[in-house]
């Protein structure tokens, strides 16, 4: 079930008119143009404002055959209030919603409810299988073999069940949270996503309003049973919804500065809910009119039950104007340092774990680039452990610099994946974090994040080195490198795939470095692991930034299984479907299901729009 539309003329008149102060010159400025003067005035717009950076993907900004893909109104919403505000603010209203119309007008704009809806009401008879980023409080990404239901034996005859194909989207980013009964999963439409496990049919969906990125954490009663879930969208809002029914409870924005959103997914402890704090100033200091910059990381605590904030922790002081830069435009410092990731709890000493990015304006601070200790109760932090210093970078830092690219220009290497606490075979705790650079660092929790060993696992980049997770038990440590082509300042050959280390002493055990399968550098031929993997006993998981999904042994790193996820897709709900490069969100193993998200539209990457869930095949059925 799908519409297919274009907006009338009619229609475009009316849009014109509802962004206009007055409406009539927008009507009369929209009469003056035939639709070919519309057409060649919408390119000459594109040339001039928006081909610099999307014909080429440029700061990670989505190539333009992924623009395409998104609907006219998101398009507008996107230069009105979203990401690209700061660059649609030197447009007119009408030449918002004529590139808006422009861009989008072959765009299929399918039903959001698109799809066949389940009997009855959703239901819960026990615990989440698969909860929260990294399956738990302390973000090992590691999966018990009873939950997981997949075994090494088993992975060579998993087969594709179903497919689920988001509407309105050109990337599928949102982790999925997975009960015995459900799937939970966001969109970049902002519609939210209760699934039916066997067969994709639909439970109930929520329109957060934003898109979102995160995974969602289910809250639970006393019997284990879900109750809530949290989440997080792209305008800076956490939702709280019920589980069963979809039905919002309640909403709170956590925004403090006009670019300021939610990509990590939010913690859930003791009551309250621990959210990082990032956002998109490094695409507005590209305008070199804009004063770059004031957006300042951190974490804000709000209550599980109402939202009612309780504590908010900054990663930067207040900035003040510190300098100009070329053109004349104020430098304001200091800024960034923001929070990717999510949150992990370290219940045993009441801290809160995070890791954190560059700063976006010079000069750098403490914070960036470093791990943070943070008491839970009060947001006072206990400790930072900064691995890299004097990093500065937005994206003003392209392939010439503008006037706001610090002069440091980067190295950019952020933590993009969160710590992980993971207990080690002689019963101590460890921090296990791995960076941008390439380099993994295991802290003590003991002595302030005193580190107890450091290697390097690939030779780093802005895109990773290490960029979204690894995965743990404890006595292995498993790492996915992305070592993506483009960086300035790589340390070594690049190691792009999976490579094992002994947690506690950091000895490699094995490396499979994954060549490109094709001899030009784009993401078609790279089987680079930037989307974080997932460890459950036997089998690592991965996904690749050329779409392919594999199954490596957790032994030796040799490959049990893999498939193309970059083709296009019969979708469970009528939608045309298609998957790209997998990465953002990672494979989810739980309830005898391999579930992952493919499509991937920034940083000149492959667009898609698809959920896929795996299962094994009965033996007799093959």
């Amino acid at each position: 079930m799908r519409t297919l539309a274009k907006v009338s003329a009619l229609a475009l008149v009316a849009l014109l008119a509802a962004c206009s102060p007055t409406g009539e010159a927008s009507v009369e400025e929209a009469a003056a143009l035939a639709p070919s003067g519309q057409a060649a005035h919408s390119e000459g717009l594109y040339a001039a404002n928006c081909a610099s950076c999307h014909d080429n993907g440029a700061a990670g900004a989505p190539k333009r055959e992924a623009i395409e893909r998104m609907a006219p109104r998101r398009i507008l919403a996107a230069l009105t209030s979203g990401v690209m505000q700061a660059q649609g603010a030197a447009l007119s209203p009408v030449d918002r919603v004529l590139l808006s119309e422009y861009l989008g007008r072959n765009a299929a704009l399918e039903v959001a409810e698109a799809g066949r809806r389940c009997e009855g009401r959703l239901s819960f008879a026990g615990r989440p299988l698969w909860n929260r980023w990294g399956n738990g409080l302390t973000n090992s990404r590691f999966q018990p073999a009873a939950a997981a239901g997949i075994n090494a034996e088993q992975a060579p005859r998993l087969e594709l069940a179903w497919a689920f194909a988001f509407p309105e989207a050109a990337r599928a980013r949102s982790q999925p949270a997975v009960t015995a009964e459900a799937i939970f999963t966001g969109s970049q439409s902002g519609r939210v996503y209760a699934l039916d496990t066997q067969t994709g049919c639909i439970w109930w969906s929520y329109d957060a309003g934003a898109e979102v990125r995160s995974a969602p954490t289910i809250a639970t009663d006393a019997r284990g049973r879900p109750t809530r879930l949290y989440f997080g969208d792209f305008a800076g809002t956490v939702h709280a919804i019920d589980a069963a029914t979809g039905e919002g409870i309640w909403q709170r924005s956590v925004r403090d500065h006009p670019d300021g959103t939610i990509t990590g997914s939010v913690t859930l402890h003791e009551g309250r809910l621990f959210v990082p704090m990032s956002s998109t100033e490094i695409v507005s200091a590209i305008n070199p009119d804009y004063a770059c910059c004031t957006f300042r990381g951190g974490v804000t605590a709000l209550a599980a039950a109402d939202g009612r904030p309780l504590w908010r922790m900054h990663t930067t002081d207040a900035p003040r104007r510190v300098g100009v830069t070329r053109v004349g435009t104020a430098i304001m410092a200091p800024s960034g340092a923001p929070v990717w990731s999510t949150p992990t709890v370290d219940a045993q000493r009441g801290l809160i774990y995070v890791g954190t990015g560059e700063n976006y304006s010079s000069p750098a601070n403490a914070m960036s680039d470093a791990i943070i200790a943070i008491e839970a109760a009060s947001g006072r932090v206990r400790w930072v452990r900064q691995t890299t210093s004097g990093d500065a970078w937005n994206g003003a830092c392209g392939r010439v610099a503008g006037p706001n690219c610090p002069a440091e220009d980067g190295p950019d290497f952020d933590f993009g994946a969160p710590p992980m606490l993971v207990t080690l075979a002689d019963g101590r705790d460890i921090i296990l974090a791995g960076q941008k650079s390439g380099m993994v660092y295991a802290l003590d929790p003991e002595r302030d994040g005193a580190i107890m060993w450091q290697r390097r696992a690939g030779m780093g980049g802005f895109n990773g080195g290490i960029h979204w997770g690894m995965a743990s038990d404890g006595r292995t440590l498993y790492v996915g490198i992305a070592d993506t082509p483009g960086h300035t300042r790589p340390t070594g050959p690049p190691r792009q795939g999976l490579h094992a280390f002994d947690a506690a002493t950091g000895r490699e055990l094995w490396s499979r470095i994954e060549p490109l399968v094709c001899n030009e550098l784009r993401h078609e031929c790279m089987t680079a692991l930037s989307a974080p993997v997932t460890l459950t006993p036997g089998i690592v998981f991965a996904g690749a930034l050329n779409g392919r999904l594999m199954a490596y042994s957790s032994i030796d790193g040799r490959t049990l299984w893999q498939v193309e996820t970059h083709r296009p897709f019969t979708s469970i709900n009528g939608v045309e479907a298609a998957g790209g490069s997998i990465d953002s969100a990672g494979p989810v193993v739980a309830g005898g299901m391999l579930i992952v998200n493919s499509g991937y539209d920034k940083f000149g990457q492959i667009a898609g729009n698809v959920l896929l869930v795996y299962r094994v095949a009965d033996r007799e059925s093959r």
